[in-house]
C-alpha cells in the first residue's frame, strides 16, 4: 500500500481513538462501545503497519487482494459493532420494561388498598 494511505488510515485512526476517548471521558459514550472501537480501530492499525499481516489477512478472507480483505474486514468490523449495539439495546428495553412493570404494579396495589380502605369506611 502506499505510504501516503498508510499515513492518511494511522492519522483517521489516532483521531478517531482521541475522539472516542473524549466522548467517553465526556459520559456521551457508554465504556463498553469506546472500547469496541479502540479494540477494532488497534486491531486495525496494527495489522495495516504490520505487511506479514497481509497474508494472513488475504487467507482468512478467501481474497486475492489485499483490498479486498480490508473491505471484508472492515464489514466485519462494522457488523461485530451492530451485533453488540443491538444486544446492548435489548438489555436496556428489558430492563426499561422491568421497571415498567415494577411501577405499574406498584400503582395496582395502591390502587386495590384504596377501594379496600373506600369499602371499609363504607361498612362501617
Amino acid at each position: 500500500m502506499r505510504t501516503t494511505f498508510l499515513i492518511f488510515a494511522n492519522l483517521s485512526a489516532l483521531l478517531l481513538a482521541i475522539y472516542t476517548f473524549y466522548l467517553i471521558v465526556r459520559v456521551r459514550l457508554y465504556i463498553g462501545y469506546g472500547v469496541a472501537w479502540l479494540l477494532l480501530l488497534g486491531l486495525g492499525v496494527f495489522t495495516l503497519n504490520f505487511p506479514p499481516a497481509w497474508g494472513l489477512l488475504r487467507w482468512v478472507t478467501g481474497t486475492q487482494d489485499a483490498q479486498q480483505a480490508w473491505v471484508v474486514m472492515i464489514l466485519a468490523g462494522i457488523v461485530f459493532l451492530l451485533i453488540y449495539l443491538f444486544v446492548q439495546m435489548t438489555i436496556l428495553s428489558q430492563r426499561i420494561t422491568a421497571i415498567a412493570r415494577h411501577i405499574a404494579l406498584g400503582q395496582l396495589r395502591e390502587n386495590q388498598e384504596e377501594k379496600a380502605s373506600e369499602e371499609d369506611r363504607d361498612t362501617e
